[in-house]
């Protein structure tokens, strides 16, 4: 393998994850206290291409309906055609969120992307992602969550962009499938994007609970007919 298609596979990868933008969940906060999690991710972003990452996360209600959370990617490896990536692991881009929710099922966010990165090869710039969610419950098993929000960068040159996304829970007692959709690229000069995400929680106690995934990315915003980048995760998470 040459450099430059190393280069150009390292690349594509970084554009991929500092695309993500995401708040914590589609539904209401906690009625009080707080959660931490720990993610696990390992993504197949391109052919014979793979990342692994870590996602340490913590939320904590300080009023009713009102939310602060912290998250911080931690990247692990990326390797092209099993060459790894120099420089690749650290810490990337925290993100700081507060989210207000109406008693109507109503809520509004903010996250602001920080421009912190131990890696010497990434300078990103501080972003900001705001909107807002709807939740609602059809019966107590069938609960329904949504965003609409709206990409701020401060990079020169980068555009604006509106996220929309959608997930439905149901749950089987101890185990709640789900299923998520999330449309990208929808203001800016470039391919529309899909994530399809599905997955099952699974409720161990009140104080600890687990989740396990699969994201497809579908459209040509995500890879493409030929390319469907797809992402594996689990999480473990305590609640205090």
């Amino acid at each position: 393998m040459s450099i430059k298609k190393f280069a150009v596979a390292a690349v594509a990868v970084l554009v991929g994850v500092s695309s993500s933008f995401a708040t914590w969940d589609y539904f209401p906060p906690k009625e009080s206290g707080g959660e931490a999690k720990l993610n696990f991710e390992f993504g197949m972003p391109a052919e014979k291409t793979t990342t692994m990452q870590l996602n340490v996360g913590a939320r904590y209600t300080i009023i009713p309906g009102l939310e602060a959370s912290v998250i911080l990617p931690v990247p692990l490896s990326s390797s092209f055609d099993g060459n790894s990536a120099d420089d690749y692991a650290g810490l990337s881009k925290p993100v700081i969120g507060v989210r207000y929710w109406l008693p109507m099922g109503l809520g509004f966010f903010v996250d602001a992307i920080l421009p912190v990165d131990t890696r010497d090869a990434y300078e990103p710039d501080i972003a900001f992602y705001v909107g807002a969610q709807y939740s609602m419950n059809f019966t107590d098993e069938l609960k329904f969550g949504s965003e609409l929000g709206v990409v701020i960068p401060t990079t020169e040159g980068a555009d604006v962009d509106m996220v929309i996304g959608a997930e439905v829970n149901y749950s089987l007692g101890m185990v709640t499938p789900f299923l998520a959709l999330e449309l990208t690229n929808i203001l800016v000069d470039a391919d529309m994007g899909l994530g399809i995400t599905v997955g099952a929680g699974f409720g161990i106690n009140d104080m600890l609970g687990a989740d396990v995934y699969a994201n497809f990315g579908v459209l040509d915003g995500n890879g493409g007919p030929d390319n469907t980048p797809i992402t594996i995760g689990a999480t473990f998470s305590v609640n205090f």
